[in-house]
């Protein structure tokens, strides 16, 4: 417990003594229309509190200077650059308008940071097959086979070729295309074969499609990049306090040093790193102390121990 407290107080002291860290960029002394002043310019980002920069009243060059106003100026920033976002759609068809359908013509992009309105590049677009399914399909041809002088099957052959594939004979029709006269009696002298052949095709078909296509544009980022404070003091000539009486009793240096004008703004200049400092050093000895408490137990039960206690 007395750990957690003293890194919390470490954390605040250190949070303390970066607020006192800020640094004019610039500071200006100066006689305006008679009135005495002292200008100390801070640029700072936005998160800075503006109060932690004014200071209390301080002596300089003869003046005791007071704060007077404080004077804020935004500081934007405008960048601009080209970007390119990659989008995928999917189609059950390969087809143009189909696709286009899908994608509209510009898209508007905001990151949180860039932000702008991209044109569809047409150049862009690819389309692939998302995945492929086997399918079939029945393939059939028929072939007249004569004129024949009998109808026999040897005449007919049992597979055909169509389109690379092979076909089996699945039926034979037979017709008499001539006839002649044997005795008395007409009979048939001439045949052909009408076969019919099928088989099975078979193919690999497309699942879907899937198309990515770039949207193209400049994207431009805008915002508070800092902020500019211009702190204003007014002066009055410093009065040196009266001599006290040669009677009266004279303060030691230790009074006139408390009661400095200077002494409460360095004090308050360097309470964060003295602070900081300190509770190092303490956290420091804790951890020396309770290792050595640990190491004195450990001597005292080995002790017991060999007493037979």
């Amino acid at each position: 417990m007395k750990k957690i407290c003293l890194c919390l107080l470490l954390t605040a002291a250190l949070t303390m003594s970066a607020n006192a860290l800020e640094v004019p960029t610039s500071t200006v002394v100066q006689n305006l229309n008679g009135s005495q002043q002292v200008v100390k310019t801070y640029t700072v980002s936005p998160e800075v509190d503006a109060q932690t920069l004014i200071e209390e009243p301080f002596q300089l060059e003869g003046f005791l200077y007071t704060y007077a106003d404080i004077v804020k100026q935004e500081n934007q920033v405008a960048e601009r650059q080209f970007h390119t976002e990659t989008v995928t759609v999917e189609t059950a068809k390969k087809n143009l308008d189909v696709i286009l359908e899908q994608l509209a013509p510009t898209m508007e992009y905001d990151d949180g940071t860039w932000a702008g309105t991209l044109a569809l590049d047409h150049t862009s677009i690819n389309t692939q097959a998302a995945g492929y399914t086997t399918g079939s399909s029945t393939v059939t041809a028929t072939k007249t086979i004569g004129p024949l002088d009998r109808n026999d099957m040897s005449y007919v052959p049992a597979t055909t070729t169509k389109n690379g594939v092979t076909l089996n004979l699945s039926n034979v029709e037979w017709q008499v295309i001539g006839a002649d006269v044997v005795g008395d009696v007409m009979a048939p002298c001439s045949y052909q074969a009408v076969a019919t052949y099928s088989g099975k095709s078979y193919y690999k078909a497309a699942t879907g499609y899937v198309t990515t296509a770039n949207y193209v544009g400049e994207v431009t980022h805008e915002g508070v990049e800092s902020v500019t404070y211009q702190v204003t003091y007014l002066g009055k000539e410093y009065e040196p306090e009266p001599s006290p009486d040669p009677g009266s009793e004279q303060p030691n240096l230790l009074q006139r040093v408390v009661f400095s004008p200077n002494f409460l703004r360095n004090v308050l200049g360097g309470a964060g790193v003295i602070t900081a400092v300190v509770l190092t050093v303490l956290l420091i000895l804790s951890r020396r102390e309770v290792k050595s408490l640990r190491s004195e137990d450990g001597e005292t039960d080995d002790e017991q121990e060999e007493n037979g206690t």
